[in-house]
């Protein structure tokens, strides 16, 4: 019996929502809705670009920072001259030195066995 009476009531709460969302005018709340979730995400959009901004302008500044602390001082080197540039000299083509082919008696392909 407690099986039926939820089904039942189950039926009942359906065709009661049922009968309250026809008589909701969904276009105009349904665009009202549409309108605030946009403009929350355009905030939250805008105050996301910000923090960003900031932390990667913190990041360079620091970064910048540190980079001048490791990067050892330098004396000022003077200007260095310039130093005329003598052309290489072609080079030589070297000839082609022939192998010397040692000689060496032919080798069997079969050795011949004791049988």
């Amino acid at each position: 019996m407690l099986p039926f009476l939820t089904f039942a009531s189950g039926i009942i709460a359906g065709i009661v929502g049922v009968k309250l969302l026809k008589n909701v005018k969904a276009p105009q709340s349904l665009g009202s809705i549409g309108d605030k979730a946009r403009g929350g995400l355009d905030k939250a959009q805008a105050g996301l670009r910000d923090v960003t901004v900031s932390g990667l302008s913190a990041i360079e500044k620091s970064s910048a920072s540190l980079r001048t602390k490791l990067t050892p001082e330098e004396p000022a080197a003077p200007e260095p001259t310039a130093v005329p540039v003598a052309k290489a000299t072609p080079r030589r083509k070297v000839a082609a030195k022939k192998k010397a082919t040692a000689t060496t008696a032919p080798v069997d392909a079969k050795p011949e066995s004791d049988s």
